[in-house]
């Protein structure tokens, strides 16, 4: 992904992937979206980013991550913390 278009319907590939990742997690803009597939049409280097994007986001879907409660996080501080002073 390293076109360096300047033409301002072509967005460089670099802002096109940031764009992407701020789809995946509804975060893009309108016109953001709008630039994004614009350059997929044309560029089959992030085309591809943007399918492996999307899979890895269903994959951590499916795995239904969860992340740590306050307390347990620091219990878990609290223990390696305890573990290294041994």
């Amino acid at each position: 992904m390293s076109s360096e278009k300047t033409d301002k319907e072509y967005c460089k590939c670099s802002e096109a992937n940031c764009y992407c990742d701020k789809a995946q997690y509804n975060e893009a803009e309108d016109w953001e979206r709008a630039q994004l597939l614009t350059h997929l049409d044309k560029c089959p280097k992030c085309k591809d980013y943007s399918e492996r994007n999307k899979k890895l986001t269903e994959l951590c879907n499916k795995a239904k991550l969860t992340s740590l409660q306050e307390e347990e996080r620091l219990e878990l501080k609290r223990l390696l913390q305890e573990n290294l002073e041994k």
